[in-house]
């Protein structure tokens, strides 16, 4: 049986990410913010895919040569 994927709904992953939930909404029109999943009108965010979108709009800091 393959584990379960922890879903987040929009309120829960605006706090994550500390925008609002309609920033995420421009977001998934623009289509430029986290993945998610749209069951009927619901819209859910896998915690993963999130942790992943963080991961690759990271930048580091230029170090000192």
């Amino acid at each position: 049986m393959a584990n379960p994927r922890t879903t987040l709904t929009s309120r829960q992953t605006a706090a994550k990410v500390n925008r609002k939930e309609k920033t995420l909404e421009s977001w998934r029109r623009l289509r430029r913010g986290p993945p998610f999943v749209r069951i009927n009108n619901r819209v859910l965010y896998y915690e993963d895919d999130l942790y992943r979108w963080l991961d690759e709009h990271r930048h580091e800091p230029e170090r000192d040569q």
